[in-house]
């Protein structure tokens, strides 16, 4: 299960769709589709997909949160 501590920042992809960049608890951060554009071609884009599950957040993203 897939445990969110906070969010570190959002972002469009180049398809259109939006993304959440979040901070999990073992300080990993993913990034979760929240809306999908309708012109998107990539059938893995659902709302609720995680996109790249597992990364550590870089010294920016943590200044940015304040952690």
């Amino acid at each position: 299960m897939l445990r969110i501590l906070r969010v570190v920042g959002s972002r469009s992809l180049t398809c259109g769709c939006f993304v959440g960049v979040y901070e999990t608890y073992d300080g990993a951060t993913v990034e979760i589709i929240e809306e999908r554009d309708p012109r998107c071609f990539d059938r893995s884009h659902d709302e609720g997909h995680v996109t790249r599950p597992g990364q550590r957040p870089t010294e920016r993203q943590r200044e940015h949160v304040g952690a």
